[in-house]
């Protein structure tokens, strides 16, 4: 018996099961797509290229609170592959009542790793005396606009300074939510000294030097005697304006590696792993399951007259399964496809208007296409299992 195309569902039991389905797959999609909006801003929060990696302190417990030597940064430049070397001073300071980042650069350096485009006023040099650069979307936050004077608190001391904004730059990457500032600012308000930073990061050539490799060097260097001042060579510019010295250090202490998986030791260390986030989102997704699961059942318990009409003509159990089957799998796969929608124009609405931040920089959400098809593809073979399964208990009653 041929029963496909035959309407036999009720279209208000059909109606409620696709809000059930809409629901569930938007809140799974809200989940899941914050959870990875999170992780992936804050692994992208000194750089997404493969190529740009990070030299910090491995006994630090934050991105922003460890110390490295800051002459490392121009023994690292000086091997064959290493495109820029820039050492950097991360440090969380207060501005108009608002937590920040303000980072203290080398101003050249920094525009070889993360090109900046000035928006409105002048680029920063590192001469420039008590002037930083701010980044478009904390511009528009603290309303500054060039020639304006900030009070920068720093949040690790009791130092503060007065800087002038120079200019507004846009670099479509987590800076976009700092103040930038020269080198020694960064090491005042962090109240350290010439001779150490934060971390260096460094933008290399892969197809000639890799981590290992700046690593091996390190090593080399914390074994070579400190040359005698007669040895010296002639300051360079950078140290013409900061007296940079060079300093002992202990090279397991120091980890070299690719800016992402600098920052995902930090998340792993507090637990907030990419497993953890997967976990929670199952949570939710095993909830989502429940009740479509019960939806579904629902829904041919709804129609058991109709079921037990259609087998007293003739129709199979393995038919009637078949049709249902091909009834909902489209109801499925489009209440997927809208609930994903759904959740991301919220977050996306969530990201201008609430402005969620991690360390002070804005997250970043975005459609992501492998949960997309997951999620279709889970919310499809629910509906399935359930409708089998709840037809299976039907022939049994």
């Amino acid at each position: 018996m041929k029963i496909i195309g035959f309407n036999y569902l009720q279209k208000q039991h059909f109606l409620t099961l696709t809000i059930i389905l809409l629901l569930a797959s938007t809140f799974f999609s809200i989940t899941a797509l914050g959870f990875l909006g999170i992780y992936k801003s804050f692994n992208a929060y000194l750089g997404e290229e493969e190529n740009i990696i990070a030299i910090y302190d491995k006994k630090s417990r934050t991105p922003f609170t460890g110390l490295v030597p800051t002459y490392l940064a121009q023994r690292i430049s000086s091997i064959d592959g290493v495109l820029s070397s820039s050492p950097e001073v991360v440090i969380p300071c207060i501005v108009k009542g608002k937590s920040i980042f303000l980072r203290g650069v080398v101003p050249n350096e920094l525009y070889q790793l993360n090109p900046l485009i000035i928006l409105d006023g002048e680029t920063l040099q590192l001469n420039d005396t008590n002037s930083a650069l701010v980044g478009k979307r904390l511009a528009k936050d603290l309303n500054l606009v060039p020639s304006d004077k900030i009070i920068v608190l720093g949040a690790l001391s009791e130092q503060y300074i007065e800087l002038e904004i120079k200019g507004i730059y846009e670099s479509n990457t987590a800076l976009d939510d700092e103040v930038i500032a020269p080198l020694y600012v960064g090491q005042w308000l962090r109240r350290t000294d010439y001779g150490h930073v934060t971390l260096i990061r460094v933008k290399i050539d892969r197809s000639k030097v890799n981590p290992s490799q700046i690593y091996e060097t390190l090593v080399q260097e914390a074994e070579t005697p400190a040359p005698s001042p007669s040895n010296e060579t002639k300051p360079s510019p950078i140290q013409q304006m900061i007296p940079v010295s060079r300093a002992t250090f202990n090279p397991e202490n120091l980890g070299v590696k690719e800016t992402q998986e600098f920052m995902k030791t930090f998340l792993d260390r507090y637990g907030m792993t990419r497993e953890t986030l997967l976990i929670l989102s199952a949570a939710v997704f095993i909830f989502a399951t429940a009740t479509i699961f019960a939806s579904s059942h629902t829904l041919i318990r709804q129609h058991k007259p109709e079921i037990t009409v259609l087998r007293s003509l003739g129709a199979s159990a393995k038919t009637l399964k078949l049709d249902l089957v091909i009834k909902t799998i489209p109801l499925s796969v489009v209440a997927s496809l809208v609930g994903m929608l759904i959740a991301t124009v919220a977050l996306l609405i969530l990201q201008e208007v609430g402005q969620p931040q991690v360390l002070s920089h804005r997250v970043q959400f975005q459609p992501d296409l492998l949960l997309l098809a997951l999620n279709t593809i889970l919310v499809t073979l629910i509906v399935v299992l359930a409708i089998i399964h709840s037809t299976k208990r039907l022939d049994k009653d």
